[in-house]
């Protein structure tokens, strides 16, 4: 996997992406700011509850939604809770792969908008412009968090900027 756009091609991507979901689909910017609030939220409580996963999954992937609201609230606050606190990479993404329907981008957005500038967002764009695949599994999750993690320190970027850039590079690029 590797990262061959440069700064100022990641921020016009960037740009293009917020252009993008403003035109085409406006209630993405809500529940961004949504969950951004939520995760903020449950940053100082030390969980989630089932509504910040619904926002979570309504969000990213609301085909998720039926399967989500089977979990319920004791288990979502005690597994997401391990997640926030846990000092293992492994047990962080972990623990919440067992709550019904989080999936590994799931898990990805939880974690991303709990700590941003920790784990970016894994997404099928993403994993397209760097190389990487879709069979997801830790190792691939945590060589993904280093290189968007080194990537956004040389550029001097946020892990969301990046984000938005790499999902843009592949929307612009899918059939050349």
């Amino acid at each position: 996997m590797q990262i061959n756009l440069t700064k100022a091609q990641i921020l016009d991507y960037t740009k293009k992406y917020d252009e993008h979901v403003r035109l085409y689909n406006p209630k993405d910017l809500s529940g961004e700011q949504e969950i951004n609030e939520r995760m903020n939220h449950a940053s100082k409580m030390g969980y989630i509850t089932q509504e910040d996963l619904i926002a979570v999954v309504n969000w990213k992937s609301p085909r998720a939604r039926p399967l989500c609201q089977k979990n319920c609230q004791t288990e979502i606050k005690e597994i997401s809770c391990a997640s926030f606190t846990a000092k293992s990479e492994r047990l962080r993404i972990g623990s919440l792969l067992i709550l019904k329907g989080v999936s590994w981008p799931m898990a990805s957005v939880i974690l991303h908008f709990r700590f941003p500038k920790k784990y970016p967002i894994l997404d099928v764009r993403a994993m397209n412009t760097v190389g990487g695949s879709t069979n997801y599994n830790f190792e691939l999750w945590i060589e993904y968090v280093e290189l968007c993690g080194n990537a956004a320190v040389r550029h001097g970027i946020t892990l969301r900027e990046l984000d938005k850039a790499l999902w843009m590079y592949d929307f612009e690029n899918e059939n050349s």
